[in-house]
Parts: C-alpha cells; sequence; structure tokens
C-alpha cells in the first residue's frame, strides 16, 4: 500500500434513523415547506430546491392562459417516498409525501463513508426535522453558497463542520433504519465525481482553508470551528500570542491551559496530555501511549504552536494527514507533502516551507529516501519538534510494520536533521514493541508516558456464527445497534471497512463497531473499536467468531515467509560479483523479481531496508525508479547529439537499438557517468522539452547504491532468514492471542465478574490487559502445533508426481496445501487443484517439515 495514498473508504450509511410514517409534513411561519426530491434520468437520486424556470428572455409572446392537458395522464404509484417530475416541469404528482431541504445530504451537513453519495430520504414526521443553520447570519439555505461548498467539499467525505442532525431513536422495527451497504461483489469502486470520472483532485493547504478565511479576516480575528460543535467561536490572535510567549518562558500547567481554552474551547487536559506537552516543551524526547480517541494530536499540536521552529509529523496515511490537516485550529498554519500534489504544489508547499508560514509539516515515511527532501529540511532554520504517529510501524514486531518507518533512527533525525525532540505516538504497542521504537529513536524509558489502552466506555461481547449474513442483518436491526447513528463494520475478505480506513477515521458519533471476522492481533481489535464512543458515550462493539475464519487468517500468517534458499538467491541477485562494485547504484525490478525469487514486493523492500540498517550498512537505499528506458531521436542525429551531450554518449554505448529506438538501462548508464539515476532522468527529461528525443521508462525498480560487499553471503543469508522467521512466529502468535481471548470469552469464562451472554466486557478487557503487559495467556492454548493427518504425507506425493514439470520448495508446497497464493504460484493457476487449502487445520510448519522429507525421497529417487 502506497504510504501516502488515500485510504480505501467503505460503503457505510450514517443517516439518522427513520421510522415508516410518511405523513405529510406542515409548513409554519418559521419553517417553510420544503422543496420536493427530483428523480433525476442519472445514476443516483439527488435533492434540488423547488424553482420556476423563467420564461425565455427572446420571446416575444406574452405568457398565455395555460390549457389542460389533454392526454392521458400515466398511472403512478402513489406510496413511493418522493415525488417525480416530468422534463416539462409539469406539476408534481402528488403534493403530500413529506422532503428535504436541499442539500440536506451534502458533505458539509452529514457524515458519509461512501465513495459514491446516495442519499436516503428521512421518512421522520415534519415534527422533528433537523435544523442546520447555526446563527441567523449563517447561509447555508442560499443555494449559491452551497454550491460552492458542493465544490471545495474535502475529498475523503468526513464532514466536520456542521452539527448532526437532531433526530429521534427510531423503534425497533422491520423496516428499514441505520443499516450497512454490503460490497458482496468483491469489486471496488474508485472514486467517482458527478460525471463518473475518476476524481483527480491534489492536495494542498489551500483546499482546506475555511470560507471565513478566504473572505479575509478583521483586525487579527479567526474563526475555527470544532469538531462535533456546532457554535462558531472567534479566537483573537493577539491574546494568544500573548499566551503563547507567556508560556514559552513558564510551560505551567496554568499558562497551557489558557492556551486550551483560547484555541480550543476546552478547560482542562485529557489524562496524559499535560505531562506530555511540557516534556516536548523542555527539549526532551519522549513516546506516548495513550487509548485511541483520547487526544494524542494535541500533543504535538500546542508545542508547534508554542515553539518557535517547524513542527514535522511523519504518518502512515494519507487520509490521516487530511484528516489531522483539517482539525488544526486557524493560529496553526499546516500543510502537507505527498506523492498525489503535482511538482507545482509540492514546490509551493516547500516556497512556504522556507518562508516560515508553515508552522506544522504532514509528510509519508518515505519522503525520507528523497536527498532532495532531507536537504531543504536540514537547511530549515530550526525543526524543533518531529512527531512518528502510529510509532508502532517502527517495530517488526508490531501488528502493523512498514519497513519505510525503519529509517526514521534517531541518528538520521537528529544528526542529518539537527531536531531538538522526538515525540513517537501510538495508541497499541506491547511491551517489546515499546522497547523496539525507544532504542530506535533512543528515547530514555523514563520519558515514556503511558495510559490504559482503552476507554471504559465500551460494551464488547462475543458471538459464534452461524449464518454470518443473517446474524448480520438481525443485529443491525436490533437493539442496541437499531438506535445508534453510524456503525462501522470491519471485513478481511470483503470491501466494508479497511484496516487504513480505520486508521485515518475521526468520527465523533460512531456508536458501535461489528467485527464481521476475526482481528488478526489483539492490537488491531483494541484499535478498530476505538473508532467508536468518541463523544463518551457507551459504544457497542460485538465480534463474529467462526472456526474456518480463524484457521484462514492463521494461514495468512505464513503468506509473506520466506525460506533461506530464497534469501541466499535474493542477497546474490542484490549484490554482483565484482567485488569493487561499491558505491555503483544497482537496480532491482519489483515484478519480475518478485515471481523470480517467488517473494513478496514488500518482503524485498524489508530485507532492502535491513541490509541497510543492520549491524552493518551494505547498501543505501535510494527513491524507486522506473529502470528501463526506450528513446528516439528527433532533430539532431544521435552520433552529432553525442558530441554535444554525454548523457546521449553514454546512452549509445550502452544501448540495444531496435527499429530506430534505443533500449538501455537507466542505472548502468548513470554509473558510467557518475551520476545519480535522478540526475540522468534530468537530463532527458531536458532534452526533451528541446524537442531533441522523446522517451518512455518502464520496470519500476528498487534503487540503491552499494556500500558494502558482504564476504561471506551464507552467513548472511542465515542470520537474515533467523530474522524473518521470528517475525513470522510473531505474527502467529498474535493471532493465536486474539482467538485465545475470544475462546476464553465464549468457553472457559466463569461468568463470575459482571461477564453474561450478551456481556463481555470484563473477562476481554483482563485478556487485553494481559497481553499489553507481557504477561502469557497460560489459560487456554489451542492444541494446533503437533496435530497431523495420516493422509498428509500421501496427498503431498501425489501432488509432486502430479506436477513434476514444476520446480516446488518446502514452502511453496505448504502454501498451495493452505490455499496461499505468492508471485511464484498464483491462485488463478494452482487453486484449480483439488489440494488447494485442503489443510488449513494442520499447522503449516507440519505441513513444510512434511514436503521437506517428500522432497528428500524424490530427489533421492532420481539419484539413484
Amino acid at each position: 500500500m502506497e504510504s501516502d495514498s488515500d485510504s480505501d473508504g467503505s460503503h457505510i450509511s450514517a443517516t439518522p434513523p427513520r421510522n415508516l410514517s410518511l405523513s405529510p409534513p406542515r409548513p409554519s411561519p418559521t419553517r417553510p415547506l420544503p422543496p420536493p426530491l427530483v428523480v433525476s434520468n442519472k445514476s443516483r437520486i439527488r435533492i434540488k430546491p423547488s424553482k420556476s424556470k423563467p420564461a425565455p428572455s427572446g420571446s416575444s409572446k406574452a405568457p398565455s392562459k395555460p390549457e389542460p392537458v389533454l392526454e392521458t395522464p400515466l398511472s403512478l404509484p402513489t406510496d413511493l417516498p418522493f415525488q417525480i417530475r416530468r422534463p416539462s416541469d409539469a406539476p408534481s404528482v402528488s403534493s403530500s409525501i413529506e422532503t428535504l431541504p436541499a442539500g440536506f445530504f451534502s458533505s458539509s451537513h452529514s457524515a458519509s463513508f461512501a465513495k459514491i453519495r446516495r442519499p436516503l430520504i428521512n421518512q421522520e414526521p415534519s415534527v422533528i426535522e433537523p435544523v442546520l443553520t447555526t446563527t441567523a447570519s449563517d447561509s447555508r439555505a442560499d443555494s449559491t453558497d452551497a454550491r460552492t461548498r458542493r465544490k471545495t467539499r474535502l475529498p475523503n467525505l468526513i464532514g466536520a463542520s456542521a452539527p448532526m442532525p437532531t433526530v429521534k431513536p427510531r423503534p425497533c422495527s422491520g423496516g428499514d433504519g441505520n443499516f450497512v451497504r454490503l460490497n458482496l461483489s468483491g469489486k471496488r469502486r474508485k472514486f467517482l465525481n458527478k460525471k463518473g470520472k475518476s476524481s483527480g483532485k491534489r492536495y494542498k493547504r489551500g483546499k482546506f482553508i475555511s470560507r471565513h478565511e478566504r473572505e479575509g479576516k478583521e483586525k487579527d480575528i479567526g474563526e475555527l470551528k470544532q469538531r462535533g460543535d456546532c457554535k462558531i467561536r472567534e479566537i483573537d490572535c493577539a491574546v494568544v500570542e500573548e499566551a503563547v510567549a507567556a508560556t514559552l518562558d513558564e510551560p505551567s500547567e496554568e499558562n497551557l491551559v489558557k492556551i486550551l481554552k483560547l484555541v480550543y474551547g476546552y478547560d482542562c487536559f485529557r489524562d496524559g496530555q499535560v505531562e506530555a506537552i511540557q516534556m516536548v516543551l523542555a527539549g526532551k524526547s519522549g513516546a506516548v501511549v495513550l487509548p485511541t480517541g483520547a487526544g494524542k494530536s494535541l500533543c504535538y499540536q500546542l508545542p508547534a504552536l508554542i515553539l518557535p521552529g517547524i513542527t514535522l509529523v511523519v504518518s502512515p496515511l494519507l487520509a490521516l494527514m487530511i484528516d489531522q490537516l483539517r482539525q488544526l485550529p486557524y493560529v496553526i498554519k499546516g500543510g502537507l507533502l505527498t506523492s498525489t500534489q503535482t511538482p507545482e504544489e509540492a514546490s509551493e508547499s516547500l516556497m512556504q516551507l522556507r518562508q516560515g508560514e508553515i508552522k506544522l509539516l504532514f509528510v509519508s515515511p518515505e519522503r525520507f529516501l528523497n536527498e532532495g527532501f532531507l536537504s531543504i529540511i536540514s537547511s530549515l532554520p530550526a525543526i524543533s519538534l518531529v512527531v512518528i504517529d502510529e510509532a508502532h510501524c517502527i517495530s517488526e514486531w508490531s501488528h502493523n510494520f512498514r519497513p519505510s518507518f525503519m529509517r526514521l533512527r534517531a541518528s538520521l533525525l537528529r544528526k542529518t536533521l539537527n531536531v531538538r525532540a522526538v515525540l513517537a505516538m501510538t495508541a497499541t504497542a506491547t511491551t517489546t514493541t515499546l522497547d523496539a521504537i525507544m532504542s530506535a529513536l533512543d528515547i530514555p524509558h523514563s520519558n515514556l508516558i503511558q495510559k490504559a489502552h482503552f476507554r471504559d466506555n465500551f460494551h464488547l461481547s462475543v458471538s459464534m456464527v452461524r449464518n454470518r449474513m443473517k446474524d448480520l442483518l438481525i443485529m443491525i436491526k436490533s437493539p442496541p445497534f437499531a438506535e445508534v447513528q453510524s456503525i462501522i463494520i470491519y471485513c478481511k475478505f470483503q470491501v466494508v471497512a479497511t484496516v487504513a480506513f480505520g486508521m485515518g477515521l475521526d468520527k465523533s458519533d460512531v456508536g458501535a463497531v461489528i467485527h464481521y471476522s476475526l482481528p488478526e492481533s489483539l492490537e488491531e481489535y483494541v484499535q478498530e473499536i476505538g473508532r467508536a464512543g468518541r463523544d463518551g458515550r457507551l459504544s457497542y462493539c460485538h465480534l463474529f467468531y467462526d472456526d474456518e475464519t480463524f484457521f484462514k487468517l492463521r494461514s495468512l500468517m505464513y503468506s509473506e515467509g520466506v525460506d533461506e534458499y530464497a534469501v541466499n538467491k535474493f542477497l546474490r541477485e542484490v549484490f554482483p560479483s565484482d567485488k569493487s562494485s561499491c558505491g555503483k547504484i544497482c537496480s532491482l525490478i519489483k515484478e519480475s523479481a518478485s515471481r523470480r525469487l517467488d517473494m513478496k514486493e514488500e518482503v524485498m523492500l524489508t530485507l532492502l531496508t535491513r541490509l541497510e540498517l543492520g549491524n552493518v550498512q551494505y547498501l543505501q537505499l535510494l527513491p524507486q525508479i522506473n529502470a528501463t528506458c526506450t528513446l528516439a531521436f528527433h532533430k539532431t542525429s544521435p552520433p552529432l547529439l553525442a558530441q554535444k551531450v554525454s548523457a546521449i554518449a553514454a546512452i549509445l554505448k550502452r544501448s540495444e537499438s531496435k527499429r530506430g529506438q534505443y533500449i538501455f538501462d537507466i542505472p548502468t548508464v548513470a554509473n558510467d557517468m557518475g551520476v545519480t539515476a535522478v540526475k540522468l532522468t534530468n537530463q532527458l527529461y531536458d532534452l526533451k522539452l528541446m524537442g531533441e528525443i522523446t522517451y518512455e521508462m518502464k520496470d519500476m525498480a528498487y534503487c540503491y547504491r552499494i556500500i558494502e560487499v558482504p564476504t561471506d553471503l551464507l552467513s548472511l543469508s542465515e542470520d537474515i532468514t533467523q530474522w524473518l522467521s521470528e517475525v513470522e512466529n510473531c505474527k502467529v502468535q498474535k493471532m493465536d492471542a486474539m482467538f485465545s481471548a475470544v475462546y476464553y470469552a465464549l468457553n472457559l469464562c466463569d461468568k463470575m465478574q459482571g461477564c453474561s451472554g450478551t456481556n463481555h466486557t470484563p473477562c476481554l478487557q483482563r485478556k487485553i490487559l494481559e497481553y499489553f503487559s507481557g504477561v502469557e495467556n497460560a489459560d487456554f492454548c489451542k492444541k494446533i502445533d503437533g496435530q497431523s493427518s495420516p493422509f498428509l504425507r500421501a496427498d503431498i506425493k501425489v501432488f509432486l508426481q502430479s506436477n513434476s514439470q514444476a520446480r516446488f520448495t518446502p514452502r511453496a508446497v505448504a502454501r498451495i496445501m493452505h490455499g496461499i497464493a505468492s508471485p511464484a504460484y498464483p491462485s488463478t493457476t494452482w487453486s484449480k487443484t483439488h489440494f488447494w487449502g485442503r489443510y488449513t487445520r494442520i499447522d503449516f510448519k507440519v505441513v513444510m517439515e512434511a514436503a521437506k522429507e517428500e522432497l528428500k525421497h524424490l530427489v533421492g529417487k532420481c539419484t539413484l
């Protein structure tokens, strides 16, 4: 997944509850009758205000008295929850159907997570019709202003500036209420605009400035809309500056509370926030572990306002960056750098950074591979603070390890960027993960601020699955789930809500979370239930469990493992046989190498990162490039142009000519010239602008510079294989711990401490606390290890004999027996065999050991 690519949205509706009553609304002096709904001939229903068309200006005839229509009207059903208009603007068929005001379901008035917005019809009686205006001067009903806001609505479709509609809880009934749209086809839908085309929006700071700021401020008064707060408060910038100056001199809790009140409107801090802020203001690095929704972002927003330099926030997801940037108060100038920006937008952000117009910058960890970015950042006057959000991604022992986060070491941040303090933040980290984070960032254990791993407003429950879809539908139509305003459903094998969606979501009115399938770890479970109850109200979290899903997920924990044979082969491709290759730029084409080595691209990146950041630095990772270039000449002949341009001369020496085109390898030519691959491509781009050449680039590849060639590849491959095996075992143990907690709650809990058939909160909380504190769960262990089948060896033998033309490793055979696809053995081909996924209930290592023995026996036969 691209580091700063947008998280996949989920088809979840956040519409207010409704009942089946269709009583007509009654107009009143204060609330006129709302306009009717219009059925468009396009693929979705839109809500438009009722307007009469003006007469054509060019018409010379006076309007005549309308004549009765002679043709027989169509017979239409009268129980539709909307009105139908003819293209000729004929009067509506029925005037008794209730309608909603224009723009009621626009992104500025209600929160929705569907990529394609499908407004639904409010069937509540008119007496509880939501009031969308906040003040008398707020002209939200004005159609022009509404159209303007629709054009500038945020790309992640999470409305934050408007209050949620006032609704009456719907009594339990069989009709539609709050519901979840499930995409059962398994096909992902792209983010489409109104014309059905993919949205090509780019993101920069200007997209997130409020309407009041665009109109200009007077007397340094800024306006800030708090999330979930319909009131508009004024911030006196002069008073804020005075408070900031006082806090910089004396960062006492009293001074910090004063700024908190001025900027955010709160009277006090939450648990752990003051300690974290004071630690950062004192120039100390620290780690903060606070529950999801406990206000971790405030721990860097206030320091960003107070500290004189820049605050750099490293975030794993684009959606997360956009959401956090949007929530910044007006007095904190923020920006972001992402791969979705155009070069002009990125240049504008960097220019604002140099000029001191940005105080807080959001970036992805992959940015630290860019030498140009590092050069610009290191040349800035001062970086007061670097914040690592979702810091558990640094550790390979966490549930969401990202190789790019491994680069965020204390040596890079302090020596290269001259950073004053580092703040690592996470909501889910075991003792082992915390140790790895604090060791990498050189944070002393005395600077750890750790509170409870989850809030106390959760009602947790678990149930065995009988009919998954039927059970789900019954649950969301029954109390208490039927009464909540928004529900998130997490599902592993159908696109409902992905893990990335959960990390990037901050919505205060989520009242329930349903796990359609078992999470892969207790960290993941805590992270996802933390999306609910952020308004402090009791929230309901239910998990559906079944053995089949558990065994399938447990098998997938082995999908990224690699044998020592594959590691050794990988190292021989990374390092050329020439011992004098130190300093040379090399590349590894991702797609072809992945198939050839039967190794996922993410695993190859992990290994390259390990070779860079291990005990010995063997290489230096460079930005990924397209390694193969096909070039054609147009104006000057190649020999003449080679006399003028050294790059062309080097290309002609190293290229292969086919049909008038020259094909060459970018890193090879860059090595001959003694320049980086980026500089070579820049020279080619300049020649293209001059009309001398055209070129196409392909084959995305990892690019690196060799620092030292290993003297003993066998020892190195053994060491790396052992490390990968430990990481794999850690993932399996996390899956088993999740299963153990659920199994205990369902089958072994004595129901003596508040637990019941529908409430497993006490026992699940206890298991979660034990897990994060490092206590081994010895109460129950699923007896998977050691189990086997009398038919396993025989089936492996038949499989190998029937596929004698293919070359297998023990891991490849075990993957097929567990139904796990890999780059060299894709499911499109190998799922056709009847052995595919037959032994998922047998431990993967047992199957792999059996395959190893059969392969040895087969090789021994061939030798004889």
